[in-house]
């Protein structure tokens, strides 16, 4: 008897220490060092006062008859466990696959495409280009213009390429390279770069008028998808002289660059700006703290990169291959295998399958909170970008269209779906550009889901591309 009261006594000892510990936790996070906000003033309840309390009656506990705690060390162990077993169920049968936020794995994606009858492709992007080097083809991973811009002490962002001692910030790849991008379906997205490092066939720059230009991110360019199926490609299908200058991780001031750079050499009938509401605006908070790229804002100001192809492709290469020495590539391999057994069992153990599940979710990491809240200033400085970008397409005749897509976290997690869509479209209507809102046509689909790899949050399926590009052919109009 006397072994099975210490024994509790450590049970229920030791549950309000974890109490206590969870309790500092919280408020070092959320009181003290502030890295981390509250989203609802109910997580003050669920994360510094229900441990409080409960630390408080275990720790009180520890006095009542030896029968009594017994039973309560037994509630509290068997409760525990229960717990736990939920966790590790949701986290390893993935019943759910189209209600998960976090990265995965390529095991786990492998797991999770076998249930939907696909093989996937468990190689990290590194070794996809490794393995094409040894066959002979001399393959890189995709340039993101974003990732270029670095931190200065004062806060303001840098490109860390430089041509002849100047500053210059690349909007396209490496030229005529083959380059690789991700894999969310099965297989990787790998494609042949054109003239001047986009996502386009050979020889399309030499058309004598290009029909239709596409800016956007990741999802203009072609992430995750065989490179005749993105939409781009298929609008390709109807008219030819499409030209993609889709970039990944581009916001609303490098589209706006890149609109300045490239299509203006072209002049296209339609300018096709697709927006992205998953990060846009968020993007805008990085890009806006680049001085070069608030330039493009204040009148004819060009980099001129269309004229320096072959100096931006040697100082592409050269980044890209110390960056590949000293494995600082800042793609997602590093922050997803690195130390992954620990960050698993730090993950189980704050429960986040279960309380997600159960919709007790209530903080963010500062940053992403700060980055999350779209000011006003940003709001002005959208409705700036788009008016530049509106009088540059129509002083040659152009015109330029709208195009709303819907994020993966409209449809499976509605309640922290972006906030900003009424005002972004009331901006749009009030400048008078023609809107292209997919999200409707995602919406008459009846299962949006369906038209993400697996029902995760990703980017779009071959099928979610095609609808795409269907709804914007029947949009536009082109004269002859």
């Amino acid at each position: 008897m006397g072994k099975a009261v210490r024994a509790v006594n450590v049970t229920l000892g030791g549950g309000g220490a974890s109490c206590t510990l969870v309790l500092f936790y919280f408020v070092y996070h959320y009181n003290w060092i502030r890295d981390r906000v509250f989203t609802s003033p109910t997580g003050i309840t669920l994360y510094e006062v229900f441990p409080a309390v409960l630390a408080a009656l275990l720790l009180a506990s520890l006095r009542l008859r030896p029968s009594h705690k017994i039973k309560l060390a037994l509630l509290l162990f068997s409760t525990g466990v229960s717990i736990y077993i939920v966790e590790l169920s949701l986290r390893l049968s993935n019943a759910t696959p189209g209600f998960e936020l976090s990265p995965k794995s390529a095991v786990e994606m492998q797991q999770i495409a076998k249930a939907f009858g696909v093989d996937f492709d468990t190689r990290r992007r590194s070794e996809v280009i490794m393995d094409l080097r040894k066959k002979g083809i001399d393959a890189l991973p995709a340039t993101v213009p974003q990732w270029l811009l670095k931190q200065q002490p004062d806060g303001s962002q840098r490109s860390e390429i430089s041509i002849n001692g100047r500053e210059v910030l690349p909007l396209g790849g490496v030229s005529n390279r083959v380059t690789v991008l991700t894999n969310e379906i099965g297989e990787y997205a790998i494609y042949e770069s054109d003239e001047h490092g986009f996502h386009n066939p050979k020889g399309i720059w030499d058309s004598s008028r290009i029909a239709i230009a596409a800016l956007g991110d990741s999802f203009t360019q072609g992430y995750s998808v065989p490179s005749d199926k993105n939409f781009v490609a298929l609008i390709r299908k109807c008219y030819p002289a499409t030209l993609n200058l889709g970039g990944g991780g581009n916001g609303p001031l490098l589209e706006l660059a890149t609109l300045k750079e490239y299509a203006g050499y072209v002049e296209p009938q339609v300018v096709l700006w697709f927006y992205c509401e998953d990060n846009d605006l968020k993007d805008l908070n990085k890009e806006k703290r680049s001085l070069l790229l608030m330039r493009y804002i204040t009148g004819s100001f060009q980099q001129g990169l269309f004229s320096q192809q072959v100096n931006i492709d040697n100082a592409l290469a050269y980044y890209i291959e110390t960056a590949e020495n000293t494995r600082e590539l800042s793609e997602s391999e590093s922050r997803h295998f690195k130390n992954r057994l620990i960050r698993s069992l730090d993950e189980t153990i704050k429960l986040p399958m279960l309380r997600d599940r159960l919709g007790l979710v209530y903080g963010q990491v500062y940053e992403e909170y700060v980055q999350s809240q779209i000011t006003e200033e940003e709001m002005d400085l959208f409705r700036n970008i788009l008016l530049q970008a509106k009088a540059f397409v129509s002083a040659w005749g152009g015109r330029l269209y709208f195009v709303y897509l819907p994020s993966w976290i409209r449809y499976g997690k509605p309640e922290l779906a972006e906030k900003n869509r009424d005002r972004v479209l009331a901006i749009v209507k009030t400048i008078g550009l023609p809107v292209i809102d997919l999200h409707s046509a995602f919406q008459v689909q009846g299962d949006p889901l369906a038209l993400f790899p697996f029902r995760l949050h990703a980017h779009y399926t071959v099928e979610g591309n095609r609808l795409v590009a269907e709804e914007t052919l029947r949009s536009i109009s082109l004269g002859n």
